[in-house]
């Protein structure tokens, strides 16, 4: 497994989640060489004692801003990279017990189970392991779920 890091400040990225990213640090967020911007991790989750087991998917896809043209009514005339990133996760955690879907941005995903509709939102926070998955971080009743890196794949 590549030990990559990305300069991604306070992101998902800067985790061992973005090892198989390699087009990250390429300008654009595109895919860059042989790398790709898109990869898929799986993650043993411990939830209070029964195993589950997660799928995510990240995408790191560069930040731009535009130039402006002279005038009142200016045009577009350029497109340059601002060298940050933003990382969309996508994916799924299954249980013995439950199932449920997630979407996110950066280093926060809101989780939905699609039986009844429950919802509630995550927070990543890295580990030397994998991740840390804290359920309803700003309260009430915040939970911790260690999360353990089993296997990651680019896409």
């Amino acid at each position: 497994m590549n030990s990559l890091r990305f300069d991604l400040p306070g992101v998902l990225c800067s985790l061992l989640l973005c090892v198989a990213l390699v087009g990250c640090s390429g300008g654009g967020g595109g895919a860059t060489g042989n790398g790709t911007n898109r990869a898929r991790f799986t993650f043993d989750v411990d939830i209070q004692g029964v195993t589950g087991v997660m799928i995510l998917e990240a995408e790191a896809v560069g930040n731009s801003g535009v130039i402006w043209g002279p005038g009142v009514n200016p045009t577009i005339t350029g497109v340059i990279s601002t060298g940050s990133y933003t990382v969309y996760t996508g994916g799924e955690l299954r249980s013995p017990a439950a199932y449920y879907i997630f979407t996110g941005e950066n280093n926060f995903a809101d989780f939905t189970e699609p039986a009844t509709s429950q919802r509630f939102r995550v927070q990543w926070v890295e580990t030397q392991l994998g991740l840390n998955m804290v359920v309803n971080p700003s309260g009430p009743g915040t939970v911790i779920y260690p999360c353990v890196l089993t296997g990651s794949k680019q896409l």
